[in-house]
């Protein structure tokens, strides 16, 4: 890092504080910016992020890692992709994060001011709000978008957000070459989703290039869109695959909220009496199987039951549309069969 490193401004910065600090022997100055309504409101805080003076004596400068925390960028990364968010938004969180703390949950800073954006506390949090980084992200969202459209770039966002010493405000905008590259890492796919994208070629396999980072599907489980699909992934299942009619009538119609996760990649289903060839995928919760003539289609319940153990499409087709109510009966229909359920009668399945 170069001798004019914002870094290594801070640390002399906070070396000479703490220097003044014990030699008079006074309590240690607010460097808070003032609160909203205050006569000092319209100007710029003087806060120096990062000096992490420890609470008890303010001796010391904050010891800021090298590298950014994988586990926080990603964080970050997946509340503003959540919230859609814009690039301006999103870049200046990266540029924001990456001066105030390289990107790490930071346990020290100015007595208050903590967390991966610096956040002052009490005015705008308690120690514990500020430390948690999905609060910490939505913190920041939240002051950004209003200053959204007056801050023309990235940069003058994050200091506009973080209202630094005017002559420190610079550093954002110098920083969007790293925030940058973060924000990219934050999206590649990691954890059992990266292996499974791993294991079937990435970027230049099936799957096709990523679209959007991992992002949190309902149940406890997680998903990851890429340009010809998804991965999804839950703890009781692994990671599978999710492509073509088969995903798009998942999507239709609630997906694992009423399928739940896939426990098997698509794979190749057997011909039907006519000579039919088709696809199916399990999932918790059901079968879905695909022919060109028949289309998606969702088969579960007692009737998947009845239709596994009566040959499934080998022996009754395909199914051509979704179960569907006749009185208090469930039927659905299949290339070669009718399956009809009652609660009093169970399953019975009629061939054409």
């Amino acid at each position: 890092m170069s001798t004019n490193s914002p870094h290594r401004s801070r640390t002399r910065i906070v070396t000479a504080l703490a220097a003044a600090l014990l030699s008079t022997a006074v309590a240690a100055p607010a460097l808070a910016a003032p609160g909203p309504g205050s006569t000092e409101d319209t100007k710029r805080s003087t806060r120096v992020p990062l000096t992490a003076l420890s609470p008890a004596a303010m001796r010391v400068p904050c010891a800021i890692p090298a590298e950014a925390d994988p586990a926080v960028i990603r964080t970050v990364h997946s509340i503003g992709q959540q919230r859609n968010v814009s690039q301006k938004v999103m870049l200046a969180m990266f540029e924001a994060g990456w001066v105030e703390s390289h990107m790490n949950n930071l346990d020290c800073g100015q007595e208050t001011s903590q967390g991966v954006f610096q956040i002052q506390t009490p005015m705008h949090g308690s120690p514990a709000q500020v430390r948690d980084v999905v609060w910490a992200t939505n913190w920041f969202i939240n002051t950004a978008l209003p200053l959204e459209a007056s801050s023309p770039t990235a940069g003058v966002l994050a200091a506009n957000v973080e209202r630094p010493r005017e002559d420190l405000r610079y550093r954002y905008q110098e920083s969007e070459g790293k925030a940058l590259q973060l924000m990219d890492q934050a999206r590649q796919p990691h954890g059992k989703i990266g292996e499974k994208y791993a294991s079937m070629g990435g970027a230049s396999g099936e799957v096709g290039p990523l679209v959007r980072g991992e992002e949190a599907a309902r149940n406890g489980g997680r998903f990851q869109l890429f340009a010809n699909g998804i991965i999804s992934w839950s703890p009781a299942t692994g990671a599978y695959w999710i492509h073509g009619q088969i995903l798009e009538t998942y999507w239709k119609t609630d997906s694992e909220a009423a399928w739940g996760f896939p426990t098997m990649d698509e794979m190749a289903a057997h011909a039907a009496p006519d000579g039919t060839t088709g696809r199916y995928q399990y999932f918790q919760n059901a079968l879905f199987m695909w022919s060109e003539r028949t289309g998606p289609q969702i088969i579960h319940g007692e009737i998947l039951k009845a239709f596994e153990n009566n040959g499934r499409e080998k022996a009754l087709g395909y199914p051509t549309g979704g179960e569907v109510a006749e009185g208090n009966a469930r039927v659905q229909n299949f290339q070669n069969a009718t399956i009809r359920w009652t609660p009093g009668g169970g399953a019975i399945v009629t061939k054409k």
